[in-house]
């Protein structure tokens, strides 16, 4: 028996006193709205009703349990409107601060016309991480190794000036004498890390592999802020390690990093696994945001991470 259908069958015949109205009060036949009565009055173990040719009237034990019933079926509307509101409610997802405004506005309006709403917000890899296990979020883009990660974003060297051709790291270690050439003179210079790079897989890889070329150790910096690094860019004539669409969006002159190769890896990280499987179904979309291309075979997706109890993380 459906105890909620049966209370509202039962209210409804309380204030109409007949068991045809209340039966159309809530839209079902009269047997069946009969049968529910029924059903609860053996539940109950006790008569709800008195029955005459006149219509039906509450026995004193349905009296008392008619206050009871309609808490019971307010309750049950009060979730149930709940519930469409929750659903109604957009997913947060938390992204790097790279995406521009224009490649989000396309995933919210694919989303959108998907039946999903999304309510997008902008922060560090850290920071996502925090948010996500905070549940102040509910999705994230989680900087990973480009092995692990869902889609990834090749790297290389933005400068001032024009670059010649790919970059090692090599060449920013420090000579003795000025190495003639075409392009600018990278010898001394540093090489600039966003904070989007300010995470171990990057940026002690790129460490590495600078103490392995001879490089000082102030020659690789994560600068505390973006605009930072973009200004010693600028000022000085070092070298932002940067994906080719943000060098574009800087103005810079761009080249891929050869020695070592380096990417960004992302994959998605959820609290929920149907939040997970309802953001990946748009991977093009969320790979032009981050200005990359999904792992994998074209257009696939690694699975989604999970956060908590069946959620992705």
């Amino acid at each position: 028996m459906d105890l909620i259908e049966a209370c509202r069958t039962f209210t409804a015949v309380s204030e109409l006193g007949s068991m045809t109205l209340g039966a159309a009060a809530t839209g079902a036949p009269q047997p069946v709205a009969s049968r529910r009565i029924a059903g609860l009055e053996k539940q109950l173990g006790a008569r709800l009703f008195d029955r005459s040719g006149r219509g039906v009237s509450l026995t004193p034990f349905g009296q008392d349990m008619l206050a009871s019933a309609r808490r019971l079926v307010d309750l049950a509307d009060t979730m149930m409107l709940d519930a469409d509101r929750a659903k109604l409610r957009p997913v947060s997802l938390s992204v790097p601060p790279s995406c521009t405004t224009r490649n989000l506005a396309v995933l919210t309006a694919s989303a959108n016309s998907a039946g999903l709403s999304i309510d997008i917000r902008s922060a560090p890899p850290a920071r996502r991480i925090d948010d996500l296990s905070g549940r102040r979020v509910r999705a994230v883009l989680k900087a990973v190794p480009e092995a692990e990660g869902a889609w990834y974003v090749p790297l290389g060297c933005a400068h001032r000036g024009p670059l010649t051709g790919p970059v090692r790291l090599a060449e920013l270690r420090k000579a003795r004498s000025q190495v003639t050439g075409h392009g600018p003179r990278l010898s001394g210079k540093r090489l600039r890390l966003l904070i989007e790079d300010d995470v171990p897989h990057v940026r002690d890889r790129i460490r590495r592999a600078a103490e392995s070329m001879g490089l000082l150790p102030y020659q690789v910096v994560a600068d505390s802020s973006d605009p930072a690094a973009v200004a010693a860019v600028l000022g000085d004539g070092d070298l932002l390690l940067c994906s080719d669409a943000e060098a574009e969006d800087l103005d810079l002159n761009w080249q891929p990093l050869l020695e070592p190769a380096v990417s960004r890896g992302y994959t998605l990280a959820a609290t929920s696994g149907d939040d997970a499987e309802a953001l990946g179904a748009f991977s093009e979309e969320i790979a032009d945001c981050l200005g990359g291309v999904p792992a994998g075979t074209p257009g696939g997706i690694a699975g989604p991470e999970m956060h908590g109890d069946g959620g992705a993380k």
